[in-house]
């Protein structure tokens, strides 16, 4: 993962001296305090003309100067998607101009980058031009064009009623990724493979990979609810049937009715299937994917909460029996809680049972430190998410773009849920 392993050089931003931060001004007793987005944040110009919205991706300590990345760039669409989905839900965005400003700013930017295949380029280089070689800034389904288009598809509908034009455009770059979607995933057939005696699906992203599923099934939902169709519903119906595929164990049995992420193998980070089958599920009527993804939460959620938290573990299969291959601990990130959050706070909406607000307020908890450091991951003063705890519990107090928004995505959220929040407090 690019927060924990990737070689950076220091990069100073020489337009932000002209672009003081605004002042965000946070409730007292909201959690959700946006100055370091702030300073993460700035507005620059394309060759093309084009001012956009970009996010540092990295912040260092402990001055949290911001930093680019040699073979990436310094901002990317995945960092600004989560800003504006982010922003899009802010509770005061009809009456906050400078929110509304950003949001604008930030959807440019993804528009920008958006490849004539549909499929988008990820990051810029501080000259301003576009990364369109690096493994991880090319045009392809991954990552950052799955959140790309949920960035895109959930802000459509407030860009409808605030610039028409802009919606416009962006239900173009919608539907040139859909496309693409249904041609390069819609006629896959529903074919197995086995890794390490693991039976798992082909007609995903790379394969298997239910964690990327998850995001394009929140694109595909949101799209769906704004401009029904028959091809859209199916795909959707196939990542779904893959990402149940995906699901091993059970109470019982390791390991406790996880999603693995991809092949045989489960990592924290990016483990948003329970999350999406819930969204879905209560949409179009699929009680199925609504319980499995109650059973990641109720069974495996709790085994990990017991265990103090994993990063990732491998496992093997011989007969009926699926076994642990090997496991990690660390690194912990915000990435691998936010997700686990959101869909045990979703179950909770559902069902109404108390028992998910619990879970939620326990799992919130990781954040407030009660975690294998002692130590706050979010520091509410500041804004400051922080990028990870590593073995022995040295937590590493640089504060990127994803960390950062992970926290806040996961405090915007609970704190629709003031019940919930009593619990965290």
């Amino acid at each position: 993962m690019r927060l924990l392993s990737v070689f950076i050089i220091i990069f100073s931003l020489s337009c932000r001296k002209d672009q003081p931060a605004a002042q965000t001004t946070t409730p007292a007793n909201r959690y959700v305090n946006l100055s370091h987005l702030d300073r993460l944040y700035q507005t620059v110009k394309l060759p093309n003309g084009a001012d956009v919205g970009t996010v540092a991706i990295y912040s260092e300590a402990p001055d949290y100067r911001l930093v680019t990345d040699a073979d990436e760039g310094f901002t990317c669409v995945d960092d600004v998607s989560r800003a504006a989905i982010l922003l899009v839900n802010e509770p005061d965005l009809a009456t906050n101009a400078d929110k509304q400003t950003k949001l604008r700013q930030m959807t440019e930017f993804v528009l920008q980058l958006q490849a004539e295949n549909g499929y988008f380029y990820n990051f810029l280089w501080p000259d301003r031009t576009i990364n369109k070689t690096f493994k991880t800034s090319v045009a392809e389904p991954n990552f950052w064009s799955w959140r790309a288009f949920w960035h895109l598809t959930e802000v459509q509908p407030y860009f409808q009623k605030t610039d028409p034009a802009l919606a416009t455009r962006i239900e173009q770059a919608n539907q040139r990724l859909l496309t693409a979607m249904l041609r390069d995933f819609g006629g896959k057939p529903r074919d197995f493979t086995f890794i390490r005696g693991v039976s798992v699906p082909k007609w995903l992203p790379f394969g298997s990979g239910s964690d990327q599923a998850a995001v394009m099934l929140l694109g595909l939902l949101n799209r769906y609810q704004q401009t029904p169709s028959a091809e859209g519903l199916r795909l959707m119906e196939q990542l779904a049937e893959g990402i149940l595929a995906m699901q091993f164990g059970d109470a019982n049995q390791f390991p406790h009715s996880a999603f693995l992420s991809f092949e045989n193998n489960w990592h924290a980070y990016a483990s948003d299937q329970a999350y999406a089958l819930l969204r879905a599920g209560k949409v179009l009527n699929k009680p199925a994917w609504q319980a499995a993804a109650r059973r990641e939460i109720d069974n495996f959620y709790p085994y990990l909460i017991q265990r103090n938290y994993l990063e990732s573990f491998a496992v093997e299969q011989s007969g009926s029996a699926v076994k642990l291959l090997n496991e990690s601990q660390f690194s912990q990130i915000a990435y691998g809680i936010r997700p686990m959050i959101w869909a045990t706070l979703e179950a909770y909406d559902q069902t109404k049972e108390p028992r998910y607000a619990d879970l939620a307020a326990q799992l919130a908890g990781w954040f407030m430190g009660k975690n294998p450091a002692s130590t706050p991951m979010y520091d509410r003063t500041t804004g400051r998410g922080y990028d990870g705890i590593g073995p022995n519990g040295v937590v590493n107090r640089n504060s990127g773009a994803e960390s950062t928004i992970e926290s806040l995505w996961a405090f915007q959220r609970l704190g629709t849920y003031p019940e919930v929040m009593k619990k965290v407090e």
